[in-house]
């Protein structure tokens, strides 16, 4: 008895639907069962539909010629069917052309998704090999000669996607959030600038809004930071070393919650202190932007770090891809919180020390930040408020930080000489008349950072 796999069956069901062009039913049964002896062991050919049983079809239509009328015409199907098999191998050739041609296809398909999928870590170390940097390499640059037309407004950023570990923003931002940690409360004080500069401690003198009442937990600004860590070689054959020593600094930043967010080396951002605390990053320190004086900017600033030393840009110093993330990590907080952009400042132009009522106790950023590859003001041109306003003075030491004098330096300088000369006092004098008005400020500002 003949064993019936698929195969068999799909040749009896082929031969079954070639005998109803039979009408004697003694005829029908001498086709089936001739045709069923000529079965053939099943092929690869076999498995193309219709065109693999085109040899089988053929025999089919040899048996049924044997017993239809010689003087009636050939049923359509059974024309058809001949002419297929009499082109079989020109429709073979088309079937492996074109089998080809999507298996070429696929994998063309398939790689190309792979590559817009994986992010590339490699970097060429260009310094070692000796090869030309190429001109315009420099990352604020690059970053800042997008056209202006392509940014987005700032109602135009939004939380688009966040899943485990990660949010997604609507220009690009993307935000990890595995290291991110929580701290004390945001909670601190505006002060008016006009008040406290024309503070004087005495009963009944002129204090106006420098002694609020009311205090504020949603930051109202941003400063810039380096984390002035070890680095090693910017090149693909410390990849692996690159990336310890980035987790390294996550895990420290996270432990003493130094910011609130830290742009690796590979231009990576992560959220370390949210948003709603504060983050241990700014210590003594002073801005003004223009009109309401911020002390102490921990509690009233969000602190972003840039992974690095110094403030040189390139492979070995700050790049391209840090810039980047920080300048979409900049509109997601600026559109978040309304901060303005005389807010968004660098450490080096807010830190103080209130014991000797001097600039620049740290000095990260104090020249050569990128503001405008942010899309931010050059607030090295922005006046000095915290010495033409507060008193404060600078040494040395402080301005060879910076390379020397900067506009906003020596505008503060000019309007602190002018306003000693209408008030026939000396500089320094006016340095310690207007010097009442910070201690006055920053003393209100302690009494909430020691509550915390």
């Amino acid at each position: 008895m003949q064993d019936f796999h698929p195969q068999n069956l799909r040749y009896a069901r082929v031969v079954e639907r070639y005998s109803t062009y039979i009408q004697s039913p003694v005829l029908r049964l001498r086709f089936l069962k001739n045709a069923l002896k000529n079965d053939q062991p099943n092929s690869l050919w076999k498995r193309i539909p219709f065109l693999g049983t085109l040899p089988d079809r053929a025999m089919i239509i040899v048996e049924l010629a044997k017993v239809l009328p010689i003087d009636q015409p050939a049923p359509l199907g059974i024309r058809l069917t001949s002419l297929l098999y009499r082109i079989r191998y020109a429709l073979y050739a088309v079937c492996v052309a074109l089998a080809l041609f999507a298996g070429a296809s696929l994998v063309y398909a398939v790689s190309k998704i792979a590559s817009s999928l994986s992010v590339s870590t490699e970097a060429k170390d260009l310094a070692t090999s000796g090869q030309p940097v190429a001109a315009g390499s420099n990352g604020s640059e690059a970053v800042a000669a997008i056209g202006s037309g392509a940014g987005l407004t700032l109602d135009r950023v939004w939380l688009a996607d966040e899943g485990e570990g990660f949010e997604f923003y609507s220009n690009g931002a993307r935000v990890l959030t595995e290291f991110e940690t929580s701290g004390a409360k945001r909670s601190f004080y505006k002060f008016d600038l006009e008040s406290l500069s024309s503070w004087s401690g005495a009963a009944g003198s002129s204090a106006g809004n420098s002694s609020a009442s009311e205090t504020f937990s949603n930051p109202v600004g941003i400063v810039y930071h380096v984390s002035e860590s070890d680095l090693l070689p910017f090149a693909d054959r410390y990849n692996s070393s690159l990336q310890d020593h980035s987790r390294a600094l996550l895990e420290y930043a996270r432990a003493h919650r130094l910011y609130n967010y830290l742009i690796d080396r590979f231009g990576r951002t992560y959220r370390i202190v949210r948003d709603e605390f504060e983050a241990n990053h700014a210590g003594n320190s002073v801005w003004s932007d223009g009109r309401s004086v911020y002390v102490n900017l921990s509690a009233s600033f969000i602190g972003i770090c840039f992974e690095g030393r110094g403030a040189a840009m390139g492979a070995e110093g700050i790049n391209e891809a840090q810039i980047y993330a920080a300048r979409v990590l900049t509109a997601v907080l600026r559109s978040k919180y309304g901060i303005d952009d005389a807010n968004c400042v660098t450490h080096g132009l807010v830190s103080v020390n209130p014991s000797n009522h001097l600039m620049g106790y740290h000095t990260d950023w104090v020249s050569e930040f990128p503001f405008e590859a942010l899309g931010l003001s050059n607030k090295y041109e922005t006046e000095l408020a915290a010495i033409s306003r507060l008193g404060f003075g600078y040494d040395q030491a402080y301005v060879s930080a910076a390379g020397g004098k900067w506009p906003g330096l020596e505008e503060a300088d000019a309007r602190l000489k002018e306003a000693a000369e209408k008030d026939g006092s000396s500089v320094e004098e006016k340095r310690r008349q207007l010097a009442r008005g910070f201690q006055h400020a920053y003393s209100k500002q302690r009494a909430i950072e020691k509550e915390q």
